[in-house]
C-alpha cells in the first residue's frame, strides 16, 4: 500500500451490512480505513461499527445528522464503546452540541471527536435558510468553533482546504479530513489525493466508487 493510500478513508455506501462488510474485506489491503455515514448507520445499525472496527482499521462514524446536544453526546458514547476511532458531529449543531460531544469524548481516550461541515455548502442552500455568508466564511467560522471547543478534528469538502488551514492557525490538535467530491472516480490516478495531503490535509475521505471503479 502506498503512503497516500494509507491516508485514505473510504466512505462506505453498501446496501446492507453484509454487502458493506464484503466491500471492506475486498478493499482492506488498499486503503487506510473506513467512514460510516448516518444513512448506512440507520440502515444497518450500530453493530456495523463494531464489525468494521474488529477488522483492525480505523473507523470514522459520521453523526452529522444529529444536532441536539443530549442526543449527540449519547451517540458519541455509543460509537466510542463500539470501537470507533473518530466520531464526527455536525458543526451546524452549534457550540453547545459540539461541546457536549467533546465532553463525553473525554471519557473515551481511544475515540476522537471531529466536527463535520460537509454536504451543505452550496450558495443557494445557504441563502435558502437565510445565511448570507459565503461558503468560505462558514467554513472559517466552524473551523474556529472546532478549535475553541477542543475538538480533535474537522471533516470538510476538499475544495475548502485552504480556508481550513488558515482558520485553524497553529492548532496542532486539529486533524484535517478532506472529503473529495463524487466525481473523483479514478483510483489509479492518486495525484489529486496526494496534492490534498501535501496541501495540509491529514486524511482524505474518498467515495467507495473511487476505489471500486478503478
Amino acid at each position: 500500500m502506498s503512503a497516500v493510500a494509507e491516508r485514505v478513508l473510504v466512505r462506505l455506501d453498501g446496501a446492507d451490512a453484509e454487502a458493506t462488510i464484503r466491500t471492506a474485506q475486498e478493499l482492506d489491503r488498499r486503503v487506510g480505513g473506513w467512514v460510516i455515514g448516518m444513512d448506512l448507520l440507520l440502515d444497518c445499525g450500530p453493530i456495523l461499527v463494531g464489525a468494521l472496527c474488529a477488522m483492525g482499521k480505523p473507523v470514522l462514524v459520521d453523526l452529522s445528522l444529529l444536532a441536539r446536544p443530549r442526543v449527540v453526546a449519547r451517540a458519541v458514547a455509543r460509537v466510542a464503546k463500539l470501537g470507533a476511532r473518530w466520531a464526527s458531529v455536525s458543526g451546524l449543531g452549534g457550540r453547545t452540541a459540539v461541546e457536549a460531544a467533546v465532553g463525553v469524548g473525554e471519557d473515551f481516550p481511544d475515540t476522537e471527536v471531529t466536527v463535520s461541515l460537509t454536504g451543505w455548502l452550496r450558495d443557494d442552500e445557504l441563502r435558502a435558510v437565510g445565511i448570507r455568508d459565503t461558503p468560505g466564511q462558514q467554513v472559517s467560522r466552524i473551523t474556529k468553533l472546532a478549535v475553541r471547543c477542543g475538538a480533535d478534528g474537522i471533516v470538510f469538502p476538499a475544495r475548502e482546504l485552504g480556508v481550513v488551514v488558515q482558520a485553524s492557525g497553529n492548532s496542532e490538535r486539529l486533524s484535517r479530513f478532506a472529503e473529495t467530491p463524487d466525481r473523483l472516480s479514478s483510483w489509479g490516478n492518486m495525484g489529486e489525493m496526494a496534492d490534498i495531503l501535501a496541501g495540509g490535509a491529514h486524511w482524505v475521505i474518498a467515495p467507495e466508487s473511487a476505489v471500486l471503479g478503478e
